[in-house]
C-alpha cells in the first residue's frame, strides 16, 4: 500500500500519461496490421477493444473527478463501454480459433452492468457504483483468461502462457482497486480513490504492455502460416505445388512405413486438355482444373496429400490404403469427374481424366526395397498406359504385390521396363470395357 501512495504524490500522472501512450501504440499496430490481415479473424475484435477502453477509460476517470452534475450519470455509460472493450479482447480470441463469435451476448451482458451502475447513481449510492464495476471488471477479466487457457493452437503454448499472464495482471489491477474501495468504505471512498486507481493503473500498464505485444506477435505468426502456405500450395487449385509436395509426401511415406501402414500413390491427367485450352481458352482450362480439384478435396481424406505437379497433372498419395481400397477410391474419381457438367458461362463442358496408380506394402517400405520416388515413376508409368489405352480409365502398375491382389490383369500396367521392384516381363492385354 506504501508503494501506491509514494506513486500518487512522485509518478501518479507520468504513469497515467504512459498508460495512454501504449494504449495509442497498440491502437495504432493493431489498426496497420487489421489492414494487411484482413482474411484473419480477430484483430477487428482487438482494435475495437482498445478504442472502446481508451474511451471508457478517459470518460470513467472524468466523471469520477468531476462528481456533479450530468457526470455523475456519465459513468455508468463510461463503465459499460470498457466491460465491452474487455469482452471483445476475448472474443477476438474466440474468432482467431475460427469459433463462432458471442459478441451479442457481450454487449447485453455490458448493458445489464450499465443498468445496474445507472440503479445505484440513481439511488444516491455511487460509491456502490463505482465499487461494484472493479467486480464487473474483474469478472470481465476473469472470462478472458480462461477463453485464455482454452486457447489451443500447435507451437502457440508460449503465446498462450503470455495471454494467461496479462489477463491475471489485469484482473489484479481491478482487484487491487476493489479491495482499496472496500476497505475505504461509503464515507472515506473519494479520499481513497485516487490511491486505488494507481492499484489499477500501474497493473494495467504491465497488463496491457504484455497484452498489446501478444497480440501483434498473434497476428504475425498468422501472416507468416499464410504466407507459408501460399508458398507450398497452388493459388488456382489450392492442392500442394511441387515444392509443398516434396516437402510433405517424403515425410509421410516415412511415418507410413515406422507404423506399418502401405502407401498407394495415384498420378492424374486431364484429357485432351491441350485441347480444351486451344477451343474454350485459358479461363475455360481453369475452370477445369478448378472442378477436378473440387471433386478430390471432397473426396479425400485430411491424412492424404493432394498436389498439382504442373499443368494438367495431379498427384495423390494415400497412406494406409490397400489395392482394392486404392481401385474403389480411383474409379469412383474418374466416374465422378467424367459425368460432372462444368459450367463455363456460355455452355457445360465434361472432360474426363487417366489415373495411374502404384503400390508399397508396408514390408516393401520398411526394407527400403521402394521409395517415394519408385512409386511416383511407376504410377507416372501406369499414368501413360492408361492414356494410350484410350484415355479415360486406371491402370495399376503391375508390380508382384499388385498382381497377386487378384485384380482383372487387364487394369494392370504394361511393365516392360526397368523399375524398383527389377526387371519385369509381365505384359497384359487391354479391353475398352474394363475402366
Amino acid at each position: 500500500m506504501n508503494v501506491f501512495y509514494n506513486l500518487t504524490i512522485a509518478q501518479y500522472w507520468g504513469l497515467l500519461l504512459a498508460l495512454c501512450v501504449l494504449s495509442l501504440i497498440i491502437l495504432a499496430l493493431l489498426a496497420v496490421l487489421r489492414h494487411e490481415s484482413r482474411h484473419i479473424r480477430g484483430p477487428g475484435h482487438w482494435l475495437a477493444a482498445v478504442a472502446l477502453m481508451m474511451v471508457g477509460t478517459g470518460l470513467a476517470g472524468v466523471a469520477v473527478a468531476q462528481a456533479q452534475g450530468v457526470w455523475v450519470w456519465m459513468y455508468a455509460p463510461a463503465s459499460a463501454i470498457q466491460l465491452l472493450g474487455i469482452g471483445l479482447f476475448g472474443e477476438g480470441l474466440r474468432r482467431h480459433q475460427g469459433l463462432p463469435s458471442r459478441a451479442a451476448t457481450v454487449v447485453m451482458l455490458s448493458v445489464l452492468a450499465m443498468l445496474v451502475l445507472l440503479g445505484l447513481t440513481a439511488s444516491g449510492r455511487q460509491y456502490g457504483a463505482v465499487s461494484s464495476m472493479s467486480l464487473f471488471a474483474g469478472l470481465a477479466w476473469a472470462r478472458f483468461v480462461w477463453l485464455s487457457v482454452r486457447f489451443r493452437r500447435p507451437g502457440y503454448g508460449a503465446i498462450r502462457f503470455g495471454l494467461v499472464a496479462s489477463g491475471l495482471f489485469l484482473l489484479l489491477g481491478w482487484t487491487v482497486r476493489g479491495v482499496v474501495l472496500l476497505h475505504a468504505g461509503p464515507t472515506a471512498w473519494r479520499e481513497l480513490i485516487s490511491l486505488a486507481n494507481i492499484g489499477l493503473i500501474f497493473f494495467s500498464f504491465i497488463g496491457a504492455g504484455m497484452l498489446g505485444l501478444l497480440l501483434v506477435l498473434l497476428i504475425n505468426f498468422r501472416l507468416a502460416e499464410r504466407l507459408r502456405s501460399m508458398a507450398l500450395r497452388d493459388a488456382l487449385t489450392g492442392a500442394l505445388n511441387r515444392r509443398g509436395f516434396e516437402e510433405r509426401a517424403a515425410r509421410l511415406v516415412a511415418l507410413s512405413a515406422q507404423m506399418g501402414q502401405s502407401v498407394t500413390v495415384l498420378m492424374l491427367d486431364i484429357d485432351h486438355f491441350k485441347r480444351v485450352n486451344d477451343e474454350h481458352g485459358h479461363a475455360v482450362g481453369d475452370l477445369v482444373l478448378k472442378a477436378l480439384a473440387q471433386l478430390v478435396h471432397r473426396a479425400k481424406r485430411e491424412t492424404d496429400l493432394f498436389a498439382r505437379l504442373g499443368g494438367e497433372e495431379f498427384c495423390l498419395v494415400l497412406p494406409g490404403t490397400d489395392v482394392p481400397g486404392a481401385r474403389v477410391f480411383a474409379e469412383r474419381l474418374r466416374h465422378s469427374f467424367e459425368v460432372l457438367e462444368i459450367d463455363t458461362g456460355s455452355r457445360f463442358l465434361r472432360c474426363t481424366v487417366s489415373i495411374g496408380v502404384a503400390y508399397a506394402s508396408a514390408a516393401m517400405l520398411q526394407s527400403r526395397r521402394v521409395d517415394l520416388v519408385d512409386l511416383l515413376h511407376q504410377a507416372d508409368e501406369a499414368l501413360y498406359e492408361a492414356k494410350r489405352a484410350g484415355r479415360n480409365r486406371l491402370r495399376f502398375y503391375a508390380s508382384p504385390e499388385v498382381v497377386s491382389s487378384r485384380l482383372d490383369s487387364r487394369l494392370f500396367a504394361t511393365t516392360g521396363l526397368s523399375s524398383g521392384f527389377g526387371p519385369s516381363s509381365l505384359v497384359w492385354g487391354d479391353s475398352s470395357g474394363v475402366q
